[in-house]
């Protein structure tokens, strides 16, 4: 993909000129100290100049009120309900933002890549009563947003600004530590062993607090399920494993149509076992209908954002299935993963599922059956991802199998202990390798940013790995091995026949 560089348009040009001279210019000569704040953001900045969070939603970093040159940077993180676009995003929120940037006016603008949508644009407002100059560069990924401000009075920003992208150059999130903000942070949680209420089959760890549901459901003497809903205190975060109300499915058959047992219709083959024929639902599409049937009806602005089958995960549970498979029983296995964002109270909520069917076929029987074998859903505000993330792998992880009650169950071919041991080991694969664990969206833009308004760009060697940090606007680049020379050209022309190609990241 070609590179957009900023230094093409020429009052970007104006704007971003001379930003690599911020190593020699200095607020005053002050030196810039490296601060960590407890609400979980961390930078260089003058000694004398201070942090705060405003609102419990801006970052804001300011130089002193008696300060001759006073000037302060701006960071906001937020979250959409609707798509909307970066530029226009930017130009409808400044007057909502007076606060910090009172009677605002655009002065140039411009976009810089599409996706993530990002504009950067200069900016003129009052502060005191005093004319201010502001750069800025709103960055959307999705309905995720962040928005940096660097700002000074506007006598003095050519010179302050040098420093100010110093400093938010250096700017980094990072988790908040306890006590931090008006709120005390979440305690660490703690753990307390619960046991499978129904038939005492398993055990598992619990957030102490926590309302906990779930068990051991038999449909039949010979059907059964392990299933389990936990809820934190304040009802924001669910996380669901199975459900006891999903039968087994039976495939439509003539010889079941024969016997009027048409789709929908229930049909037993004995044993107490119940089944509703069905025809057969993979993984992905039987998850699409229950998350339609199941949360979107209760969840206000319910979006499904990204779904993808996953037949990585389906190669693993083969292997563990494999190894206990007899007597000719065959079966077939779908997985497939959605995530979803929805509203609560104004709050924004995500959410993951997956769900994995399985078709099984015995000798002799016609048609087969199928059922649900892996269901797994988490829903939590976005700003707790990290904790359910924690918190699920702590309990998948800690799950045993009661030896008194598998030693009972002399109906279940091979060993239950180790089919849940292995099971659980991929259940955390999962969660640690979910949707919005794999985005890492905002560390990404903030390292952008800093590549965009200081003119430079990322590119890594494919072979090796080694990345370098150099100057943005060209097509492609070139390193010399061992030598630590990177250049860039404009078409795929080697600089030399011991250059090797690198790519850019994006």
């Amino acid at each position: 993909m070609k590179y957009r560089s900023l230094s093409a348009a020429p009052w970007t040009a104006l704007v971003l000129a001379g930003l690599f001279l911020f190593a020699v210019c200095s607020s005053g000569g002050a030196k810039l100290a490296d601060k960590k704040y407890p609400e979980g953001f961390s930078l260089k900045h003058p000694k004398d100049w201070q942090a705060r969070v405003e609102d419990k939603a801006y970052i804001l970093v300011s130089s002193p009120e008696t300060a001759e040159e006073p000037a302060f940077l701006f960071v906001y993180p937020f979250f959409l309900k609707t798509t909307a676009p970066a530029g226009a995003w930017f130009e409808q929120s400044l007057p909502k933002l007076s606060k910090f940037f009172a009677k605002a006016s655009i002065e140039k603008r411009q976009q810089l890549r599409p996706r993530p949508d990002e504009w950067i644009a200069k900016f003129r407002f009052e502060k005191g009563g005093a004319s201010y100059t502001g750069l800025a560069l709103c960055s959307i990924f999705e309905r995720s947003g962040i928005l940096y401000v660097v700002a000074s009075k506007s006598e003095s920003f050519e010179k302050n600004r040098g420093p100010l992208l110093s400093m938010l150059e250096s700017f980094r999130f990072g988790e908040p530590e306890a006590g931090a903000g008006k709120a005390p942070a979440a305690p660490k949680i703690q753990y307390a062993s619960w046991q499978d209420p129904v038939e005492q089959a398993f055990t598992l760890d619990v957030p102490q607090g926590w309302q906990v549901q779930g068990g051991t459901y038999r449909r039949a003497s010979v059907d059964l399920v392990h299933v389990l809903q936990a809820v934190s205190p304040d009802q924001k975060v669910r996380i669901q494993f199975n459900d006891s109300n999903l039968p087994i499915f039976a495939i439509p058959s003539q010889t079941l149509a024969w016997a009027n047992f048409t789709e929908g219709a229930w049909y037993s083959p004995g044993y107490g076992v119940r089944m509703l024929v069905k025809r057969y639902t993979p993984g992905l599409n039987f998850l699409n209908e229950y998350l339609q049937q199941n949360y979107k009806p209760r969840l206000n602005q319910f979006e499904i954002v990204s779904q993808n089958e996953r037949p990585d995960i389906v190669a693993n549970f083969n292997r563990i299935y494999g190894q206990f498979q007899t007597n000719g029983v065959q079966f077939t296995l779908h997985a497939g993963e959605a995530a979803f964002r929805f509203d609560q109270n104004g709050t924004p909520f995500i959410g993951y599922g997956l769900a994995m069917t399985q078709v099984v076929y015995m000798p002799a029987m016609q048609g087969g059956n199928w059922n649900v074998a892996l269901m797994l859903i988490t829903t939590c505000p976005a700003s707790d991802a990290a904790l359910v993330q924690e918190t699920a792998n702590h309990m998948f992880l800690s799950m045993k199998i009661n030896p008194q009650w598998e030693a009972s169950q002399q109906q279940l071919a091979g060993n239950v202990s180790q089919i849940v041991s292995q099971t659980n080991q991929e259940i955390s694969k999962i969660i640690n390798d979910a949707y919005w664990t794999r985005q890492g969206v905002m560390d990404n833009i903030s390292r952008k940013f800093s590549n965009y308004i200081l003119g430079v760009t990322d590119v890594v060697d494919p072979e090796t790995g080694q990345t370098w940090k150099v100057e943005a606007g060209h097509n492609f680049y070139w390193a010399k091995p061992y030598g630590n020379v990177v250049v860039g050209s404009e078409t795929f022309t080697r600089p030399d026949i011991d250059f090797t190609p690198l790519r850019e990241l994006k």
